[in-house]
């Protein structure tokens, strides 16, 4: 008896020791109608403005797109986001801490300018467009950044990176526009 608990012991290792590790793809759908993505043999319906989550082992995985056209790719740790629309994204920050955290922030980390639906920009913005990209923000598309965080001990400061899909950035543009105070008539 103990050598066959011994021995799947020793298979369970071997299987942990050789499988794969998890990797989280996020899969963004920003139009209005819902969008079909296959990874390796999943078909995936994602529905407008939705995004789903799939997960999968490291490793090269296949996706295939409604056009057909197949892109692959080779996942290694942490969580990617799939950009099947091929849209453009807008990657941008909020700041939580003091005044003097900010200025300190705004001096080590300085803007910069990036073309976005024809607008240039300027700050701490970043474009992302390509079909396959490593996650590098914590709060997605169509999700709310939050009122409030609450730092470690040792920070003075929190950023949070939020990815802004293009009706996101065109709903904020038109909701700062009616939020301007009008201007006074002049005398003439």
């Amino acid at each position: 008896m103990k050598k066959y608990i011994f021995g799947a012991v020793a298979l369970f290792i071997i299987y942990s020791i050789m499988s794969p590790s998890t990797i989280d793809l996020a899969i963004d759908n920003p139009l209005d109608r819902a969008i079909t993505v296959s990874v390796d043999e999943l078909h995936v319906e994602v529905p407008a403005k939705e995004v789903v989550w799939v997960e999968m082992g490291e490793g090269e995985h296949t996706v295939t797109l409604e056009d057909g056209t197949t892109h692959p790719y080779t996942y290694d740790s942490g969580a990617f986001f799939l950009n099947p629309t091929k849209s453009e994204y807008l990657v941008t920050e909020t700041f939580f801490g003091d005044e003097s955290a900010s200025k300190m922030y705004s001096m080590t980390n300085p803007g910069k300018k990036v073309e976005y639906m024809g607008m240039e920009l300027e700050g701490n913005y970043d474009i992302v467009k390509d079909l396959i990209s490593k996650v590098t923000w914590g709060v997605g598309a169509r999700e709310e950044v939050p009122n409030s965080v609450e730092a470690d001990a040792d920070q003075n400061y929190v950023v949070v990176k939020k990815l802004m899909d293009p009706n996101e950035f065109t709903a904020q543009l038109i909701e700062a526009f009616r939020n301007m105070p009008e201007e006074a008539p002049s005398e003439g």
